[in-house]
């Protein structure tokens, strides 16, 4: 990939492109499923940790050290930034992942750790409830499947991709081999997960069960 340390990952509702972030240059990219940059989006963020597709041709972003998430109009460049107010213990360790939940609604996200915890959100932005996770020793990516109405959670420290309910109750885990692990996306039985050491897009085959 040509995105320095992409960190998040997002896919179209065709499943025929990825949009990710770069919190080295704080930029938003349109990607082919190959990786490929097929746009730049005219958006500077300031600590930009993760994306997902959202209603329209809107896109929310995680902004890790502000604890905002931002609803970025791919069509006018404009955005809208919102506060999540939760309590985490450090500013470097805070929103790490977002999704969006198109058969309700709601928003998750994650905060990285120091705690871990999935935050469930209303389309107004508040919260509906906090879940301390457990599961693993960080969590840097989420995607809502819509198919199966399950969060996928993936864990950089731990090196896995961990199939949750909405709650984030582990159902199932399934190990990776790759570093630094921190966006995920699922689209026509494929897993697409970024790697923001190696700057590269892995694609694994979704697994049945």
């Amino acid at each position: 990939m040509d995105v320095l340390e992409p960190s998040g990952l997002a896919v179209s509702s065709s499943g025929n492109v990825l949009y990710t972030v770069s919190d080295n240059t704080a930029e938003v990219y349109k990607l082919s499923t190959k990786g490929d940059i097929l746009q730049t989006f005219n958006y500077k963020g300031n600590d930009l940790e993760g994306v997902s597709t959202f209603t329209g041709n809107n896109l929310l972003l995680a902004e890790e050290r502000t604890k905002e998430i931002v609803v970025f109009d791919m069509s006018s460049g404009t955005s809208t930034k919102h506060f999540i107010n939760y309590d985490n213990n450090n500013k470097n360790s805070g929103i790490e992942g977002v999704t969006y939940n198109s058969i309700d609604g709601t928003i998750f996200i994650l905060n990285e750790k120091n705690p871990g915890k999935l935050i469930r959100l209303r389309a107004d932005f508040s919260i509906i409830a906090e879940y301390e996770l457990d599961f693993a020793s960080d969590y840097s990516g989420i995607f809502h499947d819509s198919s199966s109405n399950e969060l996928w959670i993936i864990s950089d420290q731990n090196k896995t991709i961990n199939k949750c309910t909405l709650t984030g109750e582990l159902i199932k885990r399934y190990p990776i081999s790759v570093t630094q692990a921190e966006g995920i996306a699922i689209a026509n039985d494929k897993i697409y997960v970024v790697s923001d050491a190696e700057e590269k897009l892995y694609i694994y085959k979704k697994p049945i069960n």
